[in-house]
Formats: C-alpha cells, structure tokens, sequence
C-alpha cells in the first residue's frame, strides 16, 4: 500500500511539473516598445508592406521576360506516321498499292527580330512598371509608418488619460476623507460628506472606460504590427516626454512648407510614373502600324518508306528507289511584316490614350492642390496643439497651485467641499487637456510628414 501510495504521489507531483512547464513555455513573453522599435517590427512583419514588397521581383520577371523577346527563337518539331492499312492510289484506272508504309518529317526552325518596334516599347513599359512597383512598396511603407506612429501616440494618450483620472480618483478619495473626517467631528454638514462620495463614486465607471481604452488603443497598435493579439506589450514612457519636440512648423521665414522642400508626396509620383506609362502605351500602340522584320533560318527532312530496320537519323536506308525517297534542305531569309487592316481601330485606341493621359494631367492638378491643403490643415492643427500645449501646462501648474490652496482652506474650515470639489476636477481636467494637446500635435506632424514625403528611415 505504501508503495502504490508514493506512486500514485510521484505521479502527482511529475503530472503538476508537467503542467507548469508547459505554461511556461507557452507564455509568450512581453515586448518592450519604443517608437523605433514598433514601427520596425511593423515594416518586417504587417502583411501589406510584405505584398508590396513582394511586387517588385514579381515585375523583375516581367522585365526579364520581355527581354528575353530579344533572343533568337529556336524550335524544332518532328512527325511520324505508320499506315495500318496498305496506301492505294488509283493510276489510268488502275488501282496501285503504294509501296511505304511510314512518312517521317523534321524541321529545325530559328527567328532572330531584326525591327520590331513593339517589343522595344513593351521592354520600356516594364522598366516603368519596376518604378511603379517600387514606388508602391515605398508609399506602403510611409502610410504604415504613419499609422503605426499615431497608434503608438493613441496607446500613450489612453496610458496618461487613465492615470489622470488615477489621481484624480485620488483627489476625489481625499477629499471625500475629509469631509467625513470634518461629519465625524461636527465640523460640517453630512451633505458635504455625500456629496464627496458621490465625486468619487462617479469617477469609477470613467476609470474602467479608459482602461479598457488603453487595451483596445494596444490592440490596433498589435494589428498594424502584425503581431499576435495575445502577445502582451509594455510602453513606457508617457506624452510629457514628447513635449521638447514641439516646436512651431513653419520656417525661419514664416512660410509653409512646400512639396518644393522634400521629396514629394507619393501619391503624385504615381501619378506621375502612370503618366509615363500611359505615353509608353500610346507609342506602343502606334508601332502596330510600323512594318517588322526578322531573319529566319530553316533546316527541314521529309523521307518515307517501308524498311523495317529504317532509322530516323539514318535516312540511306531509304536510298532504294523503288521501296522509298527522301528530301532535306537548308534554307535562310528575311521576313517583312506590313500592317494592312486595323489601322483605323489603332486610331481609336491611341486616342483614347491620349484621353487618359489628359485625365491623368487633370487629376494631379487637383490632387496637388488637395495636398497643398492637408499641409495648410496639418500646419494649422499643429500651431494650434503647440498653443494649447504651452496654455495647458501653464494652467495644469495653476490647477495644481488652486487644489493645494482649497485643500488648505477647506481643512482650516474657511473654504467649502464644493470649492475643493471644483478644484479637483479642474486640475483632472487639466492634466488631459495637457496630454490631448500634446498627442494632437505629435499625430498633426505625423500626417504632415506623410504628406510631404519625409520619412529619411525608410
């Protein structure tokens, strides 16, 4: 009994080893973020960076191919035939029984394009295609750098948001403390000391809001990452650290900036790049009326016979004349190709093209004067946020100085709870107007970096 007894606890012991093992193992450890370090991860791992990138060597081989147009064509086909029945012919009236009963014919045939206009604008389009593909993977990159950095900017708004209203919970908890500390005394009235836990009280539902904000906030932040939903994340840190970058957006001159000062938008650049591919099909469908030339080479055998013991590459068995025959020869040329019909409908698409091209020279205009007024709103939204940025610390600071003032007045009985109530809440308040203007800020220059095309890490 014993023994089954220190089984059966050795087992037990083993099983509960096992098992905290295995969570152990499954737990995945926490990632400590920057802001460095997120958009890093989100640029190797979100899977539409990944697709964007992926375009680029799926147009290299496009290019390749069409290169490959360049290269003499070579083709070789073969044929044989085995007659199950005897051929029979009919000659003067007479029917004649063919003595073979076999036809085998080989050619070797090889092209070489000498003017083929088409095949030139079509590498051409390619090489355009490549930069559009680039240009792609680059515009991808700058939008999930942008959405990466205001989501990680969201995870700190929702961060600071709920430790103002930690404190300020604990503003409200002290001062219902007192008021029930001055009840207990006779000090004040037992309204004073409701009224306080009401504060308190209505502050909890606020508490757990944010606080699921702040999850839902890391949650995006994970997604736009490509990261697993359950791997936990730990930002430190919080907006106060960002409040040295502010800085007005304008020049030392006082003027906006200007596509002119960066590298441009992305967006115009594609449509720029689809310009250009717009020409290069046009040009290419102006070549279907151009004449084509190309040298050809030809080598071709037909023989046919009925020796069983006749080999394909061993035509002399056929040499009897009277049982087979063979033929073999070599011949080289030029073929000139000219379009004779469908020059009409050419016409029709070119102009078409041309339609498209005008399009497109209308759309970028528009598109440009759209972007100029992003930067004007971006530049508007950030002098704003930097205002009320500088006006919010000062009054945070003030905020604080009116709290200790109430505090002190109402604990030497010649202030009110209502007094100490109302100072409370506006030192909370300022404290996330602080962390608003700051994260408006910070998201403003994002988008103005985005739009502008600044983005040196990438």
């Amino acid at each position: 009994m014993k023994a089954v007894l220190g089984k059966k606890i050795s087992i037990a012991c083993m099983a509960v080893l096992f098992s905290v093992t295995a969570k152990a193992q499954g737990a995945q450890p926490p990632i400590e973020l920057t802001l460095e370090k997120a958009i890093e991860i989100a640029l190797s791992e979100n899977p539409s960076v990944k697709i964007a990138v992926w375009e680029i060597p799926k147009v290299d081989y496009a290019k390749k191919s069409a290169w490959y147009g360049l290269i003499p064509s070579l083709e070789a086909t073969g044929q044989y035939s085995k007659y199950l029945t005897p051929q029979k012919m009919s000659l003067a009236g007479m029917l004649v029984e063919s003595p073979t009963d076999f036809n085998a014919t080989a050619t070797l045939q090889l092209s070489l394009p000498l003017f083929v206009p088409a095949l030139w604008r079509s590498i051409q389009m390619t090489e355009i295609d490549m930069q559009l593909a680039v240009e792609k993977a680059y515009a991808s990159k700058i939008t999930l750098r942008n959405d990466v950095t205001k989501a990680y900017y969201g995870v700190l708004l929702a961060q600071d948001s709920y430790k103002a209203l930690q404190d300020g919970y604990s503003l409200a908890e002290e001062v219902y403390t007192q008021a029930k500390k001055r009840f207990d005394l006779g000090l004040s009235a037992e309204y004073d000391m409701v009224s306080a836990e009401v504060q308190m009280k209505n502050l909890q539902p606020n508490l757990l809001e944010v606080e699921n904000g702040v999850e839902r906030a890391k949650l995006y932040l994970k997604v736009l990452m490509g990261v697993n939903a359950s791997v936990p994340l730990i930002i430190k840190g919080n907006l106060s650290d960002y409040e040295k970058d502010i800085t007005p957006p304008t020049s030392q001159s006082g003027a906006t900036p200007s596509l002119k000062e960066t590298k441009g938008n992305t967006d115009l650049k594609q449509l720029d790049i689809q310009k250009q591919l717009l020409q290069k099909s046009l040009q290419l469908q102006q070549t279907q009326r151009m004449p084509t030339l190309a040298a050809f080479g030809q080598y071709s055998y037909a023989g046919t016979g009925n020796n069983a013991g006749a080999s394909f590459m061993n035509p002399e068995v056929f040499l009897p004349a009277t049982q087979s025959w063979f033929s073999q020869g070599l011949l080289v040329g030029l073929q000139l190709n000219i379009p004779l019909t469908g020059i009409f409908t050419n016409t029709f698409k070119e102009k078409q093209t041309a339609i498209q091209i005008r399009q497109i020279d209308i759309q970028r205009d528009y598109l440009e004067k759209n972007i100029d007024l992003q930067i004007r709103t971006a530049v508007d939204n950030m002098n704003k946020a930097a205002k009320q940025a500088d006006a919010a610390k000062k009054n945070k600071q003030l905020a604080q100085k009116g709290y200790e003032i109430a505090s002190k007045r109402y604990e030497n009985g010649a202030g009110t709870v209502l007094e100490l109530q109302n100072a409370s809440l506006a030192l909370t308040q300022s404290q996330l107007t602080y962390n608003q203007s700051i994260e408006s800020y910070l998201s403003s220059k994002s988008d103005l970096d985005k739009i502008l095309g600044v983005n040196p890490e990438l």
